[in-house]
Order: structure tokens, then sequence, then C-alpha cells
């Protein structure tokens, strides 16, 4: 919109790359967006906003003093992978004083990561994304079992070999599609809203809203997808008969908001059919997901948004050899 872009320009620039940073979490080049976005994480816990605050910053002046692209730091490309490594690692890891400093090594490395990558894919015209984000937290999550300051938090999947869910724990088609009432709708709305409020960690309906909010300012059709995306992650498990605790958190749905605004808004010319090819690419990011948890069970490792990176690539891969689909940019 209009009137967020000037007010965005407006802003000093240290504080707008900062806020722009935030922004792309959900490819919105928009510091009143990520100005937006940061504050919804503080509402949803300051832990976790201050965490966001301190990844963003550091990632952000770790490309300042590398020297790398002034436009690409500007456009807050250097800074929203050290904004999801922050509530990432407090989330997973023990909440300790240590753990800041990890936070801030997290998100310098991010931006190290995230330039080796944007060399090797730059030939392909393929986006990194959140992959040096996912690469980063991964190895800090294992490099915890070697440090006595360290150690997993509650939430980290334990190391184990993936077992079957029981019967009860079953999403149940008819209790989600047949009547409508009070405590369905409850279920719909908040499976949905956590669903968009996941994709930063945060376990809140109010994020959610605010999340969406956020990209409507930067793009309807953006927030559109988000919101598709996200009553993919809930339809889809619940037809496959996933875990009903999983759906109803949203972790069945970040993945798929990221994975329709990436293909039907931001990477691929925006048309009926680049939104209908984001829907199969959402679909598919469920199944995605649930593949990836079990193969990373064993060493105790969460998806994050490793399905959202790979499916996407593969449907931008795909659609660079198709004479449907061309690239938006």
């Amino acid at each position: 919109m209009d009137w967020s872009l000037s007010i965005d320009k407006a802003i000093p620039k240290p504080l707008r790359v900062i806020f722009r940073g935030a922004g792309q979490v959900f490819f919105c080049c928009n510091a009143v967006t990520g100005l937006i976005f940061l504050i919804a994480l503080y509402v949803g816990g300051i832990t976790a906003g201050l965490a966001a605050t301190v990844g963003v910053i550091s990632s952000t002046v770790t490309a300042y003093l590398l020297g790398f692209s002034d436009d690409d730091i500007d456009a807050g490309l250097y800074g929203f992978n050290g904004t999801l490594v922050g509530p990432c690692l407090f989330l997973f890891l023990e909440n300790t004083p240590q753990l800041w400093l990890f936070v801030v090594l997290a998100s310098m490395l991010s931006t190290v990561v995230m330039a080796a990558l944007m060399r090797i894919l730059q030939p392909y015209n393929i986006p990194v994304s959140t992959s040096p984000f996912v690469l980063t937290c991964w190895m800090f999550m294992v490099a915890v079992y070697s440090f006595d300051g360290f150690s997993r938090g509650p939430v980290l999947p334990a190391q184990g070999i993936p077992v079957e869910i029981v019967a009860d724990s079953v999403a149940s088609t008819s209790a989600w599609f047949a009547t409508f009432t009070q405590d369905v709708t409850v279920a719909w709305y908040t499976a949905i809203t956590k669903g968009v409020a996941e994709v930063m960690f945060a376990d809140s309906i109010i994020v959610g809203i605010l999340f969406l909010v956020g990209i409507a300012i930067t793009s309807l059709r953006g927030a559109f997808m988000a919101l598709s995306g996200a009553i993919v992650g809930v339809v889809v498990p619940i037809l496959l008969g996933a875990d009903q605790t999983l759906i109803e958190m949203g972790l069945y749905a970040f993945n798929p908001v990221l994975t329709m605004m990436a293909v039907g808004w931001v990477f691929l010319k925006p048309s009926t059919g680049s939104a209908l090819l984001a829907l199969l690419a959402g679909i598919l990011t469920v199944i995605c997901q649930a593949g990836l948890a079990n193969f990373l069970a064993p060493i105790g490792l969460p998806t994050l948004t490793f399905p959202f990176v790979l499916v996407m690539w593969m449907f931008l891969f795909a659609a660079s050899r198709s004479r449907y689909w061309g690239n938006s940019n």
C-alpha cells in the first residue's frame, strides 16, 4: 500500500533496514510490515521479541562489517534469517544467559551462510530463502551436546525411531467437517491463525492475526496466499489422518504458508496458473514435512522450515523448465 511505502522511506535508514529484515521473513520488503511483525512477537512473549530483535540486528550488522551488497542489506535480505534464529534457539534450547551468546553467534553465521548460498544459487535464479536459518540452527542444536554450558530444551524432539501415532490422537475427519459447532469453529480458527504465527515460532492466535495484517499492508495477494497456505496446512493433515494436537497447534500449517506465498506471489508471475501451482506445492509441503519429521527423528532435530525450502526449490526449478510459468524477477 502506498501509505506504508511512504512511511517506510521516511524511517531512518538503520531502523528501516532492521524492520525490513523482520518483514522479509514473509517476503515483505516493507519496514511498516516488519515493525508490526516485531510488535506481534513482543505481544506473544518478551523473550521471543528480544531474541528476534537481537538476531536481526546481529545478522544485519555482520553483513555490513563483511562488506556485502548494500542493496541486499537495505532490502533486509541479511536480516530475516537472524530474525528466525533468535526465537528458534530460545524455543528448542534451555533458556540460560549463555544462550544469548549462542543467538548472536548463530545469527552472524546465518549471514555468512546466506552469502555463500546466494553465490551458489545465483546462476540458477533460485532464492536462498530460509535455508541459512535451517542449517545454522540445526548445527547449533546438535553442538549443545558437546558443551557443558548449554543443554537442549524440553521442546527439542528426543532422539528415537519414529512410531505410528495412536488412533485416539488422529484427527477425525467427521469431527472437523460434519458439523460446524462452536467448538469446531474455534478449532479451525485457532489452527489457521496459529499456523501463520508458527512461522516465527509463536503459539498465539493474536500473533497470527497481526502477521496477516502486516502482510496485507504490503500485498493483499500475499496475505491471501498466506491464509490459503494455513488452510491447506489444516485441511490436508485432517484428510490424511495426522495427529490432531499438531494440527490444532498449527504445526502442519506454517510451512505451506511460506510455500504458497513463495510460489503463488513472490517468485512466479502472479496469475491463476501460479496460484494453482502454489496450491499443489502447499499440499505436497504437508507430506514433505511429515516425511522429513520421521527422517530427522533418529537424530532429534525439528524440521523447521526445511520442507518449505525443499518444495519451493523443486517447484521453482521445475517452473524454469515450463512454458507456462516464468520467473517474476
